[in-house]
């Protein structure tokens, strides 16, 4: 069983450090100081999973801080929330009990005052996958 979780570990690592074919799915933009978004998104997000449900690799959330000119108190408050506004999306996925792997990332070096979480699916290349395996292997 051990190496079982440590295999799939070495494939979700080979996986976050490379998303050669990404495709933009969307983006879902919060309100100032909120973290809920609409529910217009609730239904991309249902219809999202249900037409990617059978395809191979997984959903990178993506949200962008801009930590220029702020106070330090500022920063981690923009970061706290940043954080609940991905962890929103990832609990609504887990309800809809989306199947494939949820990837996330903050961007702390951002210029962007977006306030979007940015959906990418990053598929899964099995030739690069397994060559990549078999060159740790050796």
């Amino acid at each position: 069983m051990k190496s079982l979780a440590a295999f799939l570990l070495l494939l979700s690592a080979n996986a976050m450090a490379q998303c050669d074919n990404a495709n933009h799915v969307f983006d879902i933009p919060y309100a100032k100081n909120s973290s809920y978004f609409a529910g217009q998104y609730a239904k991309q997000l249902d219809s999202f999973s249900q037409t990617s449900a059978s395809d191979q690799g997984y959903l990178l959330l993506e949200f962008k801080v801009d930590p220029s000119q702020l106070s330090t108190e500022a920063q981690q408050y923009n970061k706290w929330l940043a954080e609940r506004r991905i962890d929103r999306v990832k609990s609504y996925l887990n309800k809809a009990e989306y199947p494939a792997p949820v990837i996330t990332r903050i961007l702390t070096a951002s210029t962007n005052v977006d306030r979007s979480v940015s959906l990418t699916w990053c598929p899964n290349e099995p030739e690069a996958v397994t060559m990549q395996v078999a060159s740790k292997d050796e």
